[in-house]
């Protein structure tokens, strides 16, 4: 497909997309969000890999933002469908600017700074009211128990047991993210602040979404930018994990790429992402990139990130939760020996859960 079949298409699923949306209306239910954009899996992923091959002529691609953009404030099924191709623009994006094609991703920048604008809004994108988000966070203290915690592995003092609910010891430390500001230009000093949230709403609607399309875009996402000029090999922790699931599927060596540069924050962020991954049908690929984060974090000493693919590289050691990844079967789209992958234009040749 050309830039004007995709200009075309996405017209034609925006229309879709509107005539579902009423129609449930109508019937006072919600459609199937992940069902929808499943039967749209081959044409998004042409999508992807026309984006990702052809960014860096701005005439065929500026066309395609443009008409992306108009799709995501179209809200509903229409924000979801263009927020299953973050994962993969933030690669483009991040790309292009360690190789210093400004203007080639100059369109992307006015992308995200419109996606990001929206998302930080309380009532949600395209509200009329102006009030930033809040989020907090509720941290409850690991002195006694709670439903944050498994009782049978806590040992609590015999006293505990006698405070009552609300006597005050059960104190917890409330963190509030935000209200975030709105740019009006994506620079150094904002740009993972931006990126950060949007990956922030991706995550909170990965359940609405094609797993076929989010999961796999995700993992080779994170694999290319924590991998990007650096050569250090894959541990041999996904062979541990997975014994003979484990897939042969080659990703192309990526250290003569440029490094891309990563903050702490984005990359927990993206944790989120990996994980779901894990557990919806792509547990191999899931566990490379959860790899190349781990690697990443320990050459750039981030000690918040390795605290926490630590963590879940030692869950993953269970028995019970190795067995719940394998159960999961996803019928992904396999692309054809002569298409791209979304990572770095490799001839795919299997793709294995």
């Amino acid at each position: 497909m050309n830039s004007d079949q995709l200009q075309d298409w996405l017209s034609e699923i925006s229309e879709n997309f509107r005539q579902l949306e009423e129609r449930a209306a109508k019937n006072k239910a919600l459609p199937n969000y992940q069902k929808i954009l499943g039967e749209q899996a081959d044409s998004t992923q042409l999508l992807i890999n026309y984006l990702m091959n052809n960014y860096e002529n701005v005439g065929l691609i500026q066309p395609l933002v443009a008409q992306i953009l108009s799709v995501y404030y179209k809200i509903g099924l229409g924000r979801i469908f263009v927020l299953q191709l973050i994962p993969s623009l933030i690669t483009t994006y991040l790309l292009g600017i360690a190789k210093r094609q400004k203007q080639s991703i100059s369109m992307l920048e006015t992308f995200f700074m419109a996606v990001y604008n929206e998302e930080i809004l309380a009532g949600g994108p395209t509200s009329d009211q102006m009030n930033k988000k809040v989020e907090e966070v509720r941290i409850p203290s690991l002195r006694y128990p709670s439903i944050y915690h498994d009782p049978a592995k806590m040992n609590p003092y015999p006293e505990i047991t006698q405070i009552r609910p609300n006597s005050g010891a059960l104190v917890q430390n409330v963190v509030k993210m935000g209200p975030f500001p709105a740019v009006e230009l994506v620079n150094a000093e904002n740009r993972y602040m931006v990126l950060t949230r949007i990956l922030k709403a991706l995550n909170n609607s990965l359940c609405h979404m094609a797993r076929s399309i989010i999961c796999r875009t995700y993992c080779l996402s994170v694999l290319v930018l924590a991998k990007s000029g650096f050569s250090f090999p894959e541990s041999d922790f996904r062979h541990k994990i997975l014994h003979d699931h484990v897939s042969d599927e080659d990703f192309g060596d990526h250290s003569k790429k440029p490094r891309i540069p990563l903050s702490s924050y984005f990359l927990i962020e993206a944790l989120n992402g990996i994980y779901y991954a894990l557990f919806n049908g792509t547990p191999d690929l899931a566990l490379r990139a959860l790899d190349a984060i781990h690697s990443r974090a320990q050459y750039d000493l981030l000690q918040d990130v390795l605290l926490v693919t630590n963590a879940i590289r030692n869950d993953l050691k269970e028995s019970d939760t190795v067995q719940m990844m394998l159960e999961i079967d996803v019928q992904f789209t396999t692309p054809t020996k002569t298409s791209p992958t979304v990572a770095n234009g490799v001839k795919k040749e299997k793709i294995m859960n």
